[in-house]
């Protein structure tokens, strides 16, 4: 081993080497090729994982982790759900729920002088956790929807206010259509983007005691929907059946019947759609792998080519074929990690790069994202690294079948 390893270290260092037009050839497609296999590697698992994460923080914090809906209502605007001490009591005794609040709905039109829209007003109150649209804010404020003044306050969705032809500090006249017509006015505090369509073109956010009172409902005990966000993301599936089995358990009239959600049932499309990226990254990683493989054969069959007298010659001392392979394995294993360092230099300085000023830009009504996000997770690029190391090192064991084939009789007598 220390021989093969000594051999494989002149080769390596050995500067005329470097200078032969051969030997540059092989080490720049075993070096290049390795690296640009291992660059795109890094990129796609930074890219699909920031993604991913990226949709579904998104999905997650506009719907939250469960949502309790009453199922039995034609519409949510009639009789939604009626809090009561036992259910709020039963909810906060499933150790995994972490907030428990609660929201209302009312579908309206929002008219101008010249055009009109069809949005859902969504109600919540100072109880309601505000962060997720707050850092979303592009213009005005949040109001903290729990005083009198901010009744007639909403905070409108970009695409609608663009529409609309709608800024901060516009007042406008939103109508509410049931056994008659009922005429609200509003004051446009704050300007939300989330970059999903499905949020921005479609709710407004109001007061939870404005959008009651236009529901009908006289008391602060009831509400549309009930949101629930659980301490740990991984058992939200089974929270879920945790709460439904309690809502089961309530005394409720024959005629309405609570049921809970979690968010992935309720945006399956979404979630399926990011489930696809993980087979687009088995793809791109089985590729650049076979890739790596590839250049790090070429180059070390270029290795054994342009070595052939010297194999010749350490066979006639009486190396073996098994140290001399070993040799090139040596050689080679150097060169495969040059390549591996010099992939990570480009792919993780490239996501760097993007990662701070966002250069890539995206089609937000497409990708639901305005920029390509990134996001590091440095013990799976580390991981990657190692199995592509070990994957080439696997693959340089064909080539060296050939060094067993090479006769020191006619190399020698070559030169």
């Amino acid at each position: 081993m220390k021989f093969s390893r000594f051999i494989a270290r002149r080769f390596y260092n050995d500067p005329e080497t470097r200078k032969r037009p051969i030997a540059q050839l092989a080490i720049f497609i075993a070096t290049a090729g390795i690296a640009l296999g291992l660059a795109v590697m890094v990129a796609t698992v930074c890219i699909v994982i920031g993604f991913k994460n990226e949709i579904s923080n998104k999905v997650v914090g506009f719907a939250t982790d469960i949502t309790i809906f009453n199922s039995s209502s034609a519409s949510s605007d009639e009789t939604g759900i009626t809090l009561s001490s036992t259910l709020i009591q039963k909810l906060t005794s499933i150790s995994n729920i972490a907030h428990i609040q609660r929201s209302s709905a009312k579908f309206g039109i929002v008219k101008t002088n010249s055009d009109y829209k069809g949005i859902v007003f969504k109600g919540i109150s100072k109880d309601y956790d505000q962060t997720f649209i707050k850092n979303r804010i592009t213009q005005g404020k949040m109001p903290s929807f729990s005083s009198a003044e901010d009744a007639n306050r909403i905070v409108l969705g970009a695409p609608t206010a663009k529409e609309l032809g709608l800024k901060v500090g516009d007042k406008v006249y939103a109508y509410f259509f049931e056994k008659d017509i009922k005429v609200r006015r509003f004051l446009i505090a704050g300007i939300f983007e989330t970059d999903m369509q499905q949020i921005d073109g479609n709710i407004a956010y109001a007061q939870l005691a404005t959008v009651n009172q236009l529901n009908g409902w006289k008391g602060d005990d009831q509400c549309t929907t009930m949101e629930v966000t659980v301490k740990d993301k991984q058992m939200t599936d089974e929270t879920c059946l945790l709460v439904n089995h309690a809502l089961r358990e309530l005394q409720i009239d024959d005629s309405q019947q609570y049921v809970a959600y979690t968010v992935r049932q309720q945006y399956g499309q979404i979630f399926d759609w990011l489930q696809l990226l993980d087979l687009n990254i088995a793809v791109i990683l089985i590729l650049m792998a076979a890739l790596s493989c590839l250049t790090a054969i070429s180059g070390m069959l270029i290795l054994i080519m342009e070595k052939t007298s010297i194999i010749g010659l350490l066979k006639a001392l009486g190396a073996s074929n098994s140290a001399i392979r070993k040799i090139f394995i040596w050689y080679a294993s150097w060169i495969t990690l040059r390549g591996i360092l010099l992939g990570y230099v480009i792919g993780i300085g490239l996501m760097a790069i993007q990662y701070q000023w966002h250069i890539v830009t995206l089609d937000p009504e497409k990708y639901y994202v305005n920029t390509v996000p990134v996001q590091f997770n440095f013990p799976l690029l580390l991981l990657l690294g190692i199995t592509t190391f070990a994957i080439c090192l696997l693959s340089l064991a064909g080539p060296g079948v050939i060094i067993s084939h090479i006769r020191p009789s006619r190399t020698l007598k070559f030169e």
